[in-house]
């Protein structure tokens, strides 16, 4: 009797489980992303829905933080360049050997990246400008440059994305004074499905390469015994 009572529990609470699994697979991520650049301010915010807005996270960088990292970059940046130039042609062709050993597995990876990129659906995209430069004639000039710099972004963005919108895109010039404005909103949407096959196939391939460059360490660590050996 308790028996029969048991399994009949377990077997409700199973497909309750399954039920629950299916609902979070097919549910949909929204990522909401915004961007707004003035010389006096600049800031971003990154929220992510899911669950019917049942889950709300939000992710505010303030105009602080955005020159910070930007600081730091450039720091690193010139950190690295210094480090470049120090470093012989010997230990650069040896330090790209494991590069060369891994050239194989970049294939598969950008095949993984390919397909999860063109999961992500592009819903909203809204990118407004103001550009000016004093002067009536550069400020047309600097105005057809941003006209072609955010064709080659929609481009490059419906190759690899899923755009299932109409961009709203304007540049607005300024005869008659100095003006740079950026407002960039971009909304995502992926099923939480696709984006845990996405990290499963990742998942994979990281063991692979970690197996592929154990085994070049190994071959490497064998070659220089043999050396010392002779």
């Amino acid at each position: 009797m308790w028996n029969v009572i048991i399994l009949k529990i377990i077997g409700i609470m199973i497909v309750i489980l399954v039920f629950l699994l299916m609902i979070l697979i097919f549910t949909k991520l929204k990522i909401d992303c915004t961007y707004k650049f003035e010389p006096k301010e600049q800031w971003a915010t990154i929220q992510i829905k899911a669950l019917f807005g049942l889950f709300r996270y939000r992710i505010k960088i303030p105009s602080e933080k955005i020159n910070r990292q930007k600081l730091q970059a450039d720091h690193e940046d010139k950190e690295m360049n210094g480090m470049v130039q120090e470093t012989d042609n010997e230990d650069g062709l040896s330090s790209l050997a494991p590069i060369k050993q891994l050239l194989p597995h970049l294939q598969e990876l950008y095949k993984i990246l390919k397909s999860f990129l063109k999961k992500l659906q592009i819903i909203q995209f809204e990118w407004k400008s103001a550009i000016g430069t004093g002067d009536a004639a550069s400020s047309a000039i600097a105005c057809g440059a941003g006209w072609a710099l955010k064709g080659n972004v929609i481009g490059v963005i419906s190759h690899y994305f899923t755009l299932k919108v109409y961009p709203d895109m304007q540049i607005t010039p300024v005869f008659n004074h100095i003006a740079s404005q950026t407002y960039l909103r971009c909304m995502i949407q992926i099923r939480i499905g696709h984006a845990i096959l996405a990290g499963m196939k990742l998942l994979k391939y990281w063991r692979q390469v970690s197996e592929a460059y154990a085994d070049y360490k190994t071959m490497q660590t064998e070659s220089k015994r043999e050396d010392q050996s002779i």
